[in-house]
């Protein structure tokens, strides 16, 4: 089986702008080493790639499967390499991640996470292909809801894994025009979606214990409101190249100050 990492994937290039916000003090220990910013700030940036396929950009869909009809009607792109113009690169989970033995004060009260969550079966394809959640935070849900949804004419079978001890396989089988809902934990490695009864069907989440992450779009950016500024922070991608059990890699360590604007570049 091919494994890449963005390393190897050629990731061109990451700018980071951290943008003015409202200052909050800090708080006290819990849980560990708590990680609590002089004030918060917006991470925006841009992922590119100089990664070729070697594939012909399709779907391998099995003739024979019964849905095979349908399924060629929709979702026939192969969704591991979505690269846009200029080597934008679709689909990678930009994130904080916090020390050994420490977390982040999130301040819930700067709401900048979904109530839901959904993922949708339309035709042979998760969408979206990458998602992130927020649904625990210092061990207590979060109230975030993940729904799956099936709007195919006909059955899915959803498979969900992440780690053994935080999300263990469940399986549901949704009738055409049914959703399920899942509740996950905050998890060490990315959550696998599948489908049974199509097997070629692949998505990925990000179960996190705090907010600051994001996926980015088709034109290679991404956006997390938020973040605290006045420590050190580590910023990571992972794409799905890397492996479900890989963390992806760490693109920069900084401490953020409100204002600052920072570059950074990698090449293959």
């Amino acid at each position: 089986m091919r494994k890449l990492s963005l390393f190897a994937a050629g990731l061109a290039a990451l700018a980071l702008a951290v943008l003015a916000g409202v200052e909050t003090p800090a708080h006290a220990q819990s849980k560990g080493k708590e990680i609590a910013g002089t004030g918060s700030g917006t991470i925006k940036g841009k992922i590119t790639t100089n990664h070729k396929t070697s594939t012909d950009g399709k779907i391998k869909i099995d003739p024979n499967n019964k849905d095979a009809s349908h399924c060629m009607k929709g979702d026939t792109e192969d969704l591991t390499w979505v690269v846009g113009d200029g080597g934008a690169l679709a689909d990678v989970v930009v994130y904080l991640k916090a020390p050994a033995g420490a977390h982040f004060k999130v301040d819930t009260s700067k709401k900048t996470w979904q109530d839901e969550v959904d993922v949708d079966q339309p035709y042979c394809a998760f969408r979206p292909h990458v998602m992130v959640l927020f649904p625990q935070y210092e061990g207590k849900a979060t109230g975030q809801k993940f729904v799956i949804k099936n709007s195919a004419p006909m059955l899915h079978n959803t498979r969900v894994q992440g780690s053994p001890l935080k999300n263990p396989t469940k399986n549901y089988t949704i009738p055409a025009g049914k959703q399920e809902k899942h509740d996950f934990k905050a998890d060490t490695q990315a959550i696998k979606l599948n489908c049974d009864a199509h097997k070629w069907m692949e998505g990925y989440i990000w179960a996190f214990d705090h907010p600051y992450a994001a996926v980015t779009g088709k034109d290679g950016s991404f956006e997390i409101k938020n973040v605290p500024t006045g420590v050190e922070v580590s910023v990571w991608a992972w794409h799905e190249s890397d492996g479900a059990s890989n963390s992806g890699r760490e693109i920069k360590k900084a401490s953020l100050k409100d204002g600052d604007t920072i570059t950074y570049e990698l090449k293959k």
